[in-house]
């Protein structure tokens, strides 16, 4: 078997099993009972507010383009369409190749990718490190300590690109390049130089713009997580939500199954538990909020697929 398709299997099982686990943990009796008294009104007006985080997504990159604003929405939900039923971010391969398809350069629309993830991991970093404080005026929980510790890893290489103010990163790629004399190591110092370069013109272009819809992008997504606390019967403090939330998505940065299915529920229920949530309504939040905005990720890039003008290979395959 292929080696590709098997990863994809197993990733996909993984999720799957992780998802599994939780609920026999959680309790699956108490967890079906918590689940009919939940409140479905409360459920879909979750759904249309998260619409606006899709909006967000989608001027995010019609700011950095002359693609129109449509066309851009269909990128992105296509592209997190795919990164939610295949693993390895093939979403995001897929959105440079629509950039590209709508007039953008390869190095630019690489850039835009990104720019836009550095963007969506530091907005998560401006939610949740001031409510990590505000929590630390009491004894932080020793449980918590690793995942600083992973963020912080995570984070390192994005934090010295967006404070190169004086062009380091580039003097330093343009002195390797004349200095080394390997070929293929001179050619990929070569390569990663220009990316840098058209990057630092991009970063340069309408950074405060890129930081707000972000940030407001991320809002929504907590406030669609905060609605679902109130339909299970359970409001939990906005700070608790949000600072789950960020992490959570945090957690799904490594792609070690699709979408973060079962990652991103792992890291949300331990948190919220930490915080004293009891295990069976973080356990079922977490995974409410998930399917949600997963299943409406794909119903949109379903729909943006099939009525998609663009020459995606994925709709000349169907």
């Amino acid at each position: 078997m292929n080696k590709k398709l098997t990863y994809r299997i197993f990733s996909i099982f993984l999720g799957i099993g992780i998802i599994a686990g939780l609920i026999i943990y959680a309790g699956t009796s108490e967890l079906l009972e918590l689940l009919s008294q939940t409140s479905l009104t409360l459920l879909f007006l979750s759904i249309l507010v998260s619409l606006f985080a899709w909006l967000f997504r989608a001027l995010f990159l019609k700011i950095h383009t002359k693609i129109k604003f449509a066309n851009c929405f269909r990128i992105i939900c296509i592209g997190y369409m795919l990164n939610a039923i295949l693993p390895a971010k093939a979403g995001d391969i897929n959105m440079i190749y629509s950039l590209k398809q709508k007039g953008v350069s390869l190095v630019r629309s690489v850039n835009i990718l990104i720019h836009y993830r550095i963007m969506d991991l530091f907005s998560l970093l401006v939610i949740s490190l001031p409510l990590l404080l505000i929590y630390m005026k009491n004894k932080i929980p020793e449980n918590i300590i690793h995942y600083l510790v992973i963020i912080g890893a995570i984070i390192t290489i994005p934090a010295l690109i967006l404070v190169d103010r004086k062009g380091l990163i580039s003097r330093l790629l343009l002195f390797l390049e004349e200095k080394i004399s390997i070929n293929f190591l001179k050619k990929f110092i070569n390569k990663s130089h220009r990316l840098y370069s058209d990057y630092e013109i991009l970063l340069k272009t309408k950074k405060r713009w890129s930081a707000l819809i972000s940030f407001s992008g991320w809002l929504v997504e907590g406030l669609v997580s905060y609605i679902i606390a109130i339909a299970i019967g359970y409001p939990i403090s906005l700070y608790i939500i949000f600072l789950a939330v960020s992490l959570g998505n945090i957690s799904k940065v490594i792609p070690i199954t699709p979408g973060g299915i079962g990652v991103y529920e792992t890291t949300v229920m331990l948190l919220l538990s930490i915080f004293g949530i009891p295990t069976q309504i973080s356990t079922l939040l977490a995974i409410l909020d998930h399917a949600i905005k997963t299943a409406l990720g794909i119903i949109l890039g379903s729909i943006s697929l099939i009525f998609s003008e663009s020459k995606n290979p994925l709709k000349r395959e169907a």
